[in-house]
C-alpha cells in the first residue's frame, strides 16, 4: 500500500496560503439583510428621513411615503439595490433643489402637480367605489317580509327576511354540522362505555373461574372503573346539557318587540303594495307592470286560444278598470271594481254638458266635410275669405260659433 508523501516544505507552504486566504472567504449572515441594523439604520435615517425633509411639498412627501410602504416586503437582493440606488438619486435632486436650483425646483413643482391631480382623480374614484358598494348594500339589504321564522334547535325565534342574511345562513349551518360531530361523538363514548362495562364483567368472571385474587386488574377494581368512566361520563353530561339547550331554543317565544315588528311589517307591504297600485293606475311602469304583462295563461290553455283571443288576455292583463281595457274585460266576463266607470264617460252631473259638445263637434266636422268637397269643385265659392285674408274659412267659422 502506497502512501502520499509531502515535503515539510509544502506543507509550510500549504498552511500559509490557507491564512491569507482565510480572511477573503465571504461569510454569509445566518439573518436576512432586512433585518441587520447595517441596511435598516442608513435606509430609515439616512434615505428615508432626508428624503421627507427635503421634500418641497406635502404631496411628493405622500408619494416617498407611498413607494416606501409598497417597497418595504422586498426580499430579494437585486430589486433591492435598485430601489435603493433610485431613492439616492431622488435625495440628491431633493437637496439641490433646496439649495435653490432652478431646474431641480420647476422638475419638483410639475412632478408635485402631477401627484396632486393623480390623488384627486384616485380620491374621486374611491368616493365613487364607496357609494356604488352602499347602493348594492342598499339593494340587496334584508328587509322583513311579514313571516315567521320558526325556532328550531338550531335557531331561535327570528322575523323571516329577504334575503336572509348570511351571518343567520352561517348560524344555522354551523350549528347543524356541530350536531351532527356531537352526536358521532356522542355515539364513540357510549360505545367506550360499554366496552369498558365487558371489560370489568370479563375480569369479574375470570376472578370467580380462578377462585383467588388476579396478580393485576384494570377494570374490575371500583376505583379504577371510576376512573375510566369518570372523564367519558363527564363529557356526555356536557352533551346533555347542549341537547337541553337546543331544545330550551326550539321553545322559546317570540318577544313582545319582535312581534310587533313583524306586524308592522306585514302593514307596510299592504301599505306598499296599494301604492304600487294606485302608480299603476296613473300610467306608471313598474316592474311587476312588466312582469304582469309578460306573463300568460297555461300552455295547454294558449294552445287553444285564438290570436285575437290573445290579444285579449294582453290587454285585460293591464290594471286600468276604464275605455278599452274596461271593454275588454267585459268581454272576456271579468270583474270590475266599478262597473259604471267602465266607460269613458264622465260624471253624471257633467254628461249632458259632454253629450252637447260631442254633437257640436260632430256637426262641426260633417260641415267642414261639406266645404272641402264644395271648394273643391267650385274653387271661387272661396273668393270672399280669401279677399279678406282668410286661408282656412272652417277655421275661422268655428271660431266665430264658438265666440
Amino acid at each position: 500500500m502506497t502512501t502520499l508523501y509531502l515535503s515539510q516544505q509544502s506543507i509550510t507552504f500549504r498552511a500559509n496560503l490557507a491564512e491569507l486566504v482565510a480572511p477573503l472567504r465571504r461569510v454569509r449572515s445566518r439573518s436576512p439583510f432586512f433585518h441587520l441594523a447595517a441596511h435598516r439604520i442608513p435606509t430609515l435615517w439616512s434615505l428615508y428621513r432626508g428624503l421627507l425633509r427635503n421634500s418641497p411639498t406635502g404631496d411628493i412627501k405622500f408619494r416617498v411615503t407611498a413607494l416606501f410602504r409598497k417597497y418595504q416586503h422586498l426580499t430579494g437582493t437585486g430589486e433591492t439595490r435598485k430601489h435603493l440606488r433610485q431613492g439616492y438619486k431622488w435625495l440628491e435632486f431633493f437637496a439641490k433643489a433646496k439649495q435653490g436650483d432652478a431646474h431641480c425646483q420647476a422638475v419638483l413643482s410639475r412632478y408635485s402637480r402631477l401627484i396632486a391631480a393623480k390623488r384627486e382623480n384616485a380620491f374621486m374614484l374611491g368616493l365613487l367605489h364607496k357609494e356604488l358598494e352602499w347602493q348594492e348594500r342598499l339593494r340587496n339589504r334584508p328587509i322583513l317580509t311579514g313571516g315567521f321564522l320558526r325556532p328550531t334547535i338550531y335557531n331561535g325565534p327570528l322575523p323571516r327576511m329577504k334575503p336572509q342574511p348570511i351571518a343567520i345562513s352561517g348560524m344555522i349551518r354551523t350549528r347543524m354540522k356541530a350536531r351532527t360531530v356531537r352526536l358521532e361523538k356522542q355515539s364513540r363514548m357510549k360505545e367506550a362505555l360499554d366496552d369498558l362495562a365487558s371489560e370489568r364483567r370479563f375480569e369479574m368472571g375470570l376472578k370467580q373461574l380462578v377462585g383467588e385474587e388476579l396478580s393485576s386488574t384494570f377494570y374490575s377494581d371500583l376505583d379504577a372503573y371510576e376512573q375510566w368512566t369518570a372523564p367519558i361520563k363527564r363529557v356526555l353530561q356536557d352533551m346533555d346539557k347542549v341537547y337541553k339547550n337546543d331544545h330550551a331554543r326550539s321553545n322559546r317565544p317570540y318577544p313582545p318587540e319582535l312581534l310587533e315588528s313583524i306586524i308592522e311589517a306585514r302593514r307596510e307591504k299592504i301599505r306598499n303594495k296599494t301604492r304600487e297600485k294606485e302608480r299603476e293606475r296613473s300610467g306608471e311602469i313598474l316592474k311587476t307592470t312588466l312582469r304582469r304583462q309578460q306573463q300568460g295563461p297555461p300552455a295547454h290553455i294558449l294552445a287553444k286560444m285564438s290570436p285575437e283571443r290573445r290579444k285579449m288576455d294582453k290587454v285585460a292583463r293591464s290594471l286600468s278598470e276604464v275605455g278599452y281595457v274596461a271593454l275588454v274585460k267585459r268581454r272576456l266576463k271579468m270583474p270590475l271594481k266599478d262597473p259604471e266607470a267602465g266607460l269613458e264617460s264622465g260624471e253624471k252631473r257633467n254628461r249632458p254638458l259632454l253629450d252637447d259638445a260631442a254633437r257640436m263637434l260632430n256637426d262641426e266636422n260633417t260641415r267642414r266635410a261639406e266645404d272641402e268637397r264644395k271648394s273643391v269643385e267650385d274653387p271661387t265659392s272661396n273668393s270672399e275669405f280669401l279677399e279678406r285674408g282668410i286661408e282656412n274659412p272652417s277655421k275661422y267659422q268655428l271660431l266665430q260659433s264658438i265666440s
